[in-house]
């Protein structure tokens, strides 16, 4: 909410600069002056009847204003603030990861990376050390609840651009998180959540260091919250 309301305090400030700029201009004045004229004779001669006015006002005062710097950055900055909205409410049908780790070696395999959308992990095989997971776009739920996590060392790496990423760890187990985010929140372990603006985050739970069982994750992305819960 504090975000919200920064923003629209931060646009309040730069359109209202932009009006003073334009009243400052003696021909902006007058423009607005027409344009106000018109839409006085528009809503006189009964509205219904002038649309021509109205539409050649509002092209005016338009005009006006479109041509002002301050109400350039206004819009642009408006643009950019429903663009990363966007992307972080960006809700699909979330991808449910179901990982094991064990701790024996497995024979290697190659496998194609899918970038866009969901994709289902379900039957993959992973080795108990690392674990890559490669996303453009999309939501990811990575479920340890069931995982065998026996050695010191397993690792967790999640690159992407856009999405929410909701890792669920099993309560025997420590955690130590490492994100990074040019815009996005991280939460960990229900504690209250740290905000990430071109940033990056670290942070373990009390016993990491001497626990025998515990996953260390880390998560890079541009846009996005991550979320690390115990089960």
């Amino acid at each position: 909410m504090r975000k919200v309301q920064f923003f629209l305090l931060l646009e309040s400030i730069i359109f209202t600069l932009a009006f003073f700029d334009v009243l400052a201009s003696e021909a902006a004045r007058a423009i607005l002056l027409v344009a106000v004229f018109m839409l006085v004779i528009w809503y006189v001669t009964g509205r219904k009847n002038s649309q021509v006015l109205l539409a050649s006002a509002v092209s005016l005062i338009f005009l006006v204003f479109v041509l002002n710097p301050y109400f350039i950055v206004g819009v642009m900055l408006f643009i950019i603030y429903i663009f990363i909205n966007f992307f972080s409410r960006y809700e699909k049908r979330n991808q449910y990861t179901h990982i094991l780790l064990e701790d024996e070696p497995l024979e290697a395999k190659k496998e194609k990376t899918k970038w866009f959308g969901n994709q289902d992990h379900s039957q993959d095989k992973y080795g108990f050390e690392d674990i890559n997971i490669i996303r453009l776009f999309g939501n990811d739920v990575v479920d340890l609840d069931e995982a065998v996590l026996v050695g010191r060392d397993n690792i967790v790496v999640i690159r992407k651009t856009f999405g929410k990423t909701k890792i669920i760890v099993p309560i025997d187990v420590e955690v130590s998180l490492v994100a990074s985010s040019l815009y996005g929140r991280v939460q960990f372990m229900g504690l209250s959540y740290w905000d990430l603006r071109n940033e990056s985050f670290s942070i373990s739970s009390p016993h990491y260091k001497d626990s025998h069982k515990r996953v260390k994750l880390v998560v890079n992305c541009l846009f996005g919250d991550v979320e690390v819960v115990r089960v």
